[in-house]
């Protein structure tokens, strides 16, 4: 039973990294569209930039959440 925990261990650490590094990049697009719609004055724009951040920011808690319940 210790090496399927072991690799259930490690599939868990690899999926979680890679959901951080996802969210992560989707906060930095984010904060691209945010920039840019600054620059034209868009407030829908502007919206919608910061709700692509908070989604990478909800993104990279769930995963650490998960990380942390699961392990």
């Amino acid at each position: 039973m210790g090496a399927v925990d072991a690799t259930f261990k490690t599939v868990i650490d690899t999926l979680t990294t890679y959901v951080t590094i996802a969210g992560g990049l989707i906060v930095v697009w984010g904060a691209v569209i945010l920039g840019s719609n600054l620059k034209d004055h868009n407030g829908a724009g502007m919206t919608n930039g910061i709700w692509t951040a908070v989604g990478g920011a909800v993104i990279i808690a769930a995963a650490a959440l998960f990380n942390g319940i699961i392990t």
